[in-house]
């Protein structure tokens, strides 16, 4: 069924209530952009690469200075499946996809930002944007604090890198430094690129949420994690741990603003419902952990089946509310202005304009006699239904196949389905599949921040395991040892115990385990990484 609809109405874009769009992404890419915008302060520059000129870098690496090769007859192959390999991920396009092309640099330098790679980052979904800003409003939000978000990123990722002393200054290798392997290619391969010099300022429409909660814990991870183990671990770990965090806290955002948005909706208030994730580690099918994980699953997507809903009718309630010369407090915030468009949900005036302006006019674009015509007349004729739920129903059903689908690609891709920062394993084509079951990257990540406060300034090298269990439901949302209230049975709670001791037995093998006895008072969780930067506290 296609149901016509203005062209105000046929988006999915909602800035009222999220400041991104949701749909599919990938961290990898998203990493340069959040580089380019920590060395140069807020700003980046559109990308003018050839991303079908891979053979042009390629033989300009050849024939520089930088490489020697004792056998030329094979030395170009293998240099090309080296920076395939390691270096330069590709990408398919076309309507058939069998175009190949340059894709993005692997995170192996903060240099990499040179290559304009990747070209359009309109996968990016405007995370990239968000991501950078919500690190800048932790360490002071002022346009001094640029300078402190570069140093940031540059201490962890800046290794062996020449930065120059103008913004746009080309970053090459200085020449000196000792770096990984990898790396050295990766820099040398980037000196073949020319980068651009238009500079562009960074989206700050998110200098107010609507939800802060659901966004604020994003920059308090980065900030934290990068002051206290960034610097003295390799590239390409922090990396990778950046990776899970950024990943873990965009697959939050929209559960945390469904569930804030569902409250006001319903005339509750915005204070933040705690998302709860039951993480498997029994990691055996059919098991009463395995299942509690899966109903998790499920019920998230079903959070955001229900948001998708909430989401466009708060934007045309926004919309109506303008229409009709109501406006929100002149000083209102992001939030304020979220909280006052959800309490129009049981405004008169804006459900009776709304049935005589909105519901109208998308009735006048059916075609009479059709399967679509049928549907909005029966919708706006069922008895006791607000013009508001109305309006909700149509919306959702002719955006559904966009709408739904691209909020389930969100959910999959944040939650990195077959990627070494994953939250979610499982099938992608089968949802059935899906389950909450980190990976020993996602969990080292998460252990490592359990032993920092929140602010990032102190750290301990051991920890009861009963406060890391805590830390991990009260900071993340991760649950281990008890299922979630929604789910508790006898079952369930059997199900958890056994998934405690495989959560040990795993910390066991991470080399982070210390149990003296059964009794969880003298367990203990040591810290998984023994880099740290800042003044430690409680050896």
């Amino acid at each position: 069924m296609k149901i016509a609809l203005p062209k105000e109405l046929n988006t999915l874009v909602t800035p009222t209530v999220i400041p991104v769009e949701l749909n599919d992404t990938d961290i990898d890419r998203m990493l340069t952009r959040i580089l380019e915008m920590a060395v140069k302060r807020g700003l980046y520059a559109s990308s003018r690469v050839d991303t079908k000129a891979y053979d042009k870098y390629l033989h300009e690496l050849w024939e520089s200075e930088n490489i020697t090769c004792t056998d030329p007859g094979d030395g170009l192959d293998v240099l090309d499946g080296w920076i395939r390999a390691s270096v330069l991920r590709e990408e398919r396009v076309g309507l058939r996809r069998d175009t190949v092309q340059m894709g993005y640099i692997r995170p192996l330098t903060i240099a990499a930002y040179r290559s304009g790679l990747p070209k359009t980052t309109s996968r990016n979904r405007r995370a990239d944007a968000l991501t950078y800003q919500s690190v800048w409003r932790v360490l002071g939000g002022a346009d001094a604090d640029t300078a402190r978000v570069k140093k940031l990123f540059v201490d962890t990722f800046g290794a062996g890198v020449d930065l120059g002393e103008m913004p746009w200054h080309a970053p090459r290798y200085d020449g000196e430094s000792i770096v990984d392997i990898d790396t050295l290619l990766a820099l040398r391969f980037l000196e073949g690129f020319s980068g651009s010099q238009n500079p562009k300022d960074s989206d700050r429409t998110f200098l107010s949420l609507p939800v802060p909660a659901a966004v604020e814990p994003l920059g308090h991870d980065l900030v934290a994690f990068l002051r206290q183990y960034g610097p003295a671990m390799p590239v390409a770990e922090a990396f990778t741990h950046v990776s899970a965090l950024i990943a873990l806290r965009l697959f939050q955002l929209p559960l945390v603003t469904a569930r804030v948005l569902r409250s006001l909706l319903s005339g509750g208030t915005d204070d933040t419902p705690a998302v709860e994730m039951y993480c498997d580690f029994v990691r055996r099918k059919g098991s009463p952990s395995d299942e509690v994980s899966r109903l998790c699953v499920q019920r998230d997507l079903e959070t955001m089946r229900t948001f998708f809903r909430d989401r466009v009718l708060v934007r045309e309630l926004d919309r109506a509310a303008e229409a009709a010369g109501l406006r929100p407090p002149a000083d209102a915030d992001a939030a304020e202005r979220l909280r006052w468009a959800a309490s129009l949900n049981d405004h008169e005036g804006i459900n009776f304009g709304l049935g005589y302006s909105v519901l109208g006019s998308i009735r006048e674009m059916q075609t009479e006699g059709t399967e679509e015509r049928e549907f909005v007349e029966g919708v706006i004729a069922a008895e006791g239904l607000r013009n508001t739920d109305r309006l909700a129903a149509i919306l959702v059903e002719a955006l559904r196949k966009r709408g739904l689908e691209n909020q389930v690609k969100w959910f999959y891709s944040t939650g990195g389905i077959a990627k070494s920062y994953g939250m979610l394993s499982g099938t992608l084509r089968a949802r059935s599949t899906w389950r909450y079951a980190p990976s020993d990257e996602v969990l080292t990540t998460l252990l490592c921040l359990c032993f920092t406060d929140q602010d990032g300034t102190t750290t301990h090298g051991k920890l009861p395991i009963r406060v890391v269990l805590e830390r991990l439901e009260s900071r993340f949302g991760i649950l281990i040892d008890r299922a979630p209230a929604d789910f508790d049975s006898a079952t369930a709670r059997a199900g958890a115990q056994e998934n405690f001791t495989a959560f040990t037995g795993r910390l066991k093998l991470l080399g982070c385990f210390q149990g003296l006895s059964d009794d969880f008072s003298a367990q203990y969780v040591t810290r998984p990484r023994d880099v740290v930067s800042a003044k430690e506290i409680d050896q």
